[in-house]
């Protein structure tokens, strides 16, 4: 019977070794990923809000304007009308 040589186990151990530490990587590796896809949906949702919010405003902004133009068209009918 053949004796299995010394370095068969030496071998064998750090082969074992670099499998745990793979493992170890890739738990790391999938918990670093799953944070960063956490915080880019956070991210995305704050980008949409904000652009609710500047579409929002935009509204705003042109019913302002709108409501500014129809006062000036006003004034100036009135205006008008008690010069005649």
């Amino acid at each position: 019977m053949s004796r299995i040589p010394e370095s068969y186990y030496f071998y064998k151990d750090q082969l074992r070794r670099a499998k745990e530490e793979k493992a170890k990587l890739q738990k790391e590796y999938e918990s670093k990923i799953n944070g960063l896809n956490d915080e880019i949906s956070f991210l995305k949702e704050q980008i949409q809000a904000q652009h609710s919010m500047i579409e929002q405003s935009i509204d705003y902004v042109m019913k302002l304007e709108k409501q500014i133009k129809t006062f000036d068209l006003e004034l100036s009918t009135d205006k008008d009308e008690n010069l005649e």
